[in-house]
Formats: structure tokens, C-alpha cells, sequence
């Protein structure tokens, strides 16, 4: 009994000393994020940028009404994602804090997403909805903008980059500042089959409307389909 006390206690407290600093972390980052999105009120449809532009080192930067910025590196062909579309992505993302040049990479993948369904963070959804399909962007991304304490994605895939990133917010929230930047390039976009038009770029005709309450209502005229031929 003695022996396993010894061998189970330190373990017990390194759980709860692991979860009291987790919740510290957690309680930092939410004071944080919370002041800088009240700071701002974000617009439900991106802003363009046009007419608010700068040049820097020669290189022309946008910036849209929320306080998104990116860099055209090049201009895509093909059409932008409306919501409700699935978007095929490839990124490398990056965070820098205040006050230093050096960039920290701490992810890079392909990742497909639903536009608009609330799960990737705000300032990148914001960046893709005026990307065309074949197009490469940079976009810097205010904290107003990024993870918050709900931690939407995309996430690394990887514990030890999901690890450096913590370590990255961290150091964002005790410094007060700094940017995620993401290098995207929008591959593909593509139809849902499976939406029903819960959201869209534009509000719902009436004929619309009715289409989606007898598709969400369909489930009884599905059922008596089902029973057709079917002997008591």
C-alpha cells in the first residue's frame, strides 16, 4: 500500500498542479481575446479592401474594415468560395510578436473546410471569401481575428506543433500583441451536395425558403414513402 501511495501521489499532483496552470492559461487568453474582440465589432460579410491600401517595401498591402490585412502574392483565375461551398486549402502559418522580424512557423498542411460554418478562425474565413480558386495570398491576422479561447481551427495535426503553438499564444497574450500570418493558396471550390442552404452569401428567396422547411420537414413524407408496400 505504502509503495503504491509512493508511486501514485506525485503523479496525482503533477496532474493537479498540470490543470491548475492549464486553467490559468486558459483564464489569460480569455481576459485577452476577450478585450481585443470587444475592441472591435466584426462584420458578418467581409469587407473588401479596396481604397485602403498601402505600400510597403514596395509591396502592396490591404486592409479591410475589421483590421485584416494580406498581400496579393498571386491573383487567381477561377471563382471566389460563396458559403456554404467546400474549400480545398494548402497554408503555412506563421506567428510573429511584437517587435521581432523572425517569424515562427508552427504549421503547414492541405485542409478543406465548409466556408462560413463558424469552425476556422474569423480573420482566416475572412481572407479566403475574396481569394479565386488558383490564387496565393498572405494574410496577416490581428489576435481580434485568431484563436480565441474556443480554440477553432485549423489545429496542427502534430502534439509538438500544437504544443509550440500554445507556447505561442502564451507569449502573444503576455506581450499584448502580434499577428498570425497565414501563406494560402485556394485550390479548389466546390458545391456541398449534402447543404440544404442554411447560409449563403445572399438571403433566401421565398420560393427558397419553402424548399428548406420541406426539405428540414421532408422526414414525414420519407417515412410514408418507405412504407409503401409494406403489408400490416
Amino acid at each position: 500500500m505504502t509503495k503504491q501511495l509512493v508511486i501514485w501521489l506525485p503523479l496525482f499532483l503533477f496532474c493537479i498542479v498540470s490543470t491548475v496552470d492549464a486553467l490559468s492559461h486558459q483564464l489569460k487568453r480569455r481576459s485577452f481575446f476577450g478585450v481585443t474582440l470587444g475592441s472591435v465589432a466584426v462584420a458578418q460579410t467581409p469587407a473588401m479592401a479596396e481604397g485602403n491600401e498601402k505600400i510597403i517595401g514596395g509591396v502592396t498591402v490591404y486592409k479591410t474594415a475589421t483590421g485584416l490585412q494580406y498581400i496579393e502574392l498571386e491573383e487567381g483565375t477561377g471563382p471566389s468560395p460563396r458559403y456554404g461551398q467546400l474549400c480545398s486549402i494548402s497554408y503555412t502559418a506563421y506567428l510573429q510578436l511584437p517587435n521581432e522580424k523572425k517569424k515562427e512557423k508552427f504549421d503547414s498542411a492541405v485542409f478543406l473546410t465548409k466556408h462560413g460554418n463558424g469552425r476556422l478562425i474569423a480573420g482566416l474565413d475572412e481572407g479566403l471569401h475574396t481569394m479565386k480558386v488558383g490564387g496565393k495570398r498572405r494574410i496577416i491576422i490581428p489576435p481580434k481575428l485568431g484563436f480565441d479561447d474556443i480554440a477553432l481551427g485549423p489545429m496542427p495535426e502534430s502534439p509538438l506543433d500544437r504544443y509550440k503553438l500554445n507556447g505561442l499564444l502564451d507569449k502573444m497574450v503576455e506581450k499584448r500583441g502580434g499577428n498570425l500570418i497565414y501563406d494560402v493558396e485556394l485550390r479548389l471550390v466546390r458545391d456541398d451536395e449534402a447543404d440544404q442552404g442554411y447560409y449563403d452569401d445572399q438571403s433566401l428567396t421565398e420560393e427558397q425558403q419553402k424548399t428548406l422547411m420541406e426539405n428540414i420537414n421532408g422526414g414525414g413524407r420519407a417515412d410514408s414513402l418507405s412504407m409503401e408496400g409494406v403489408e400490416a
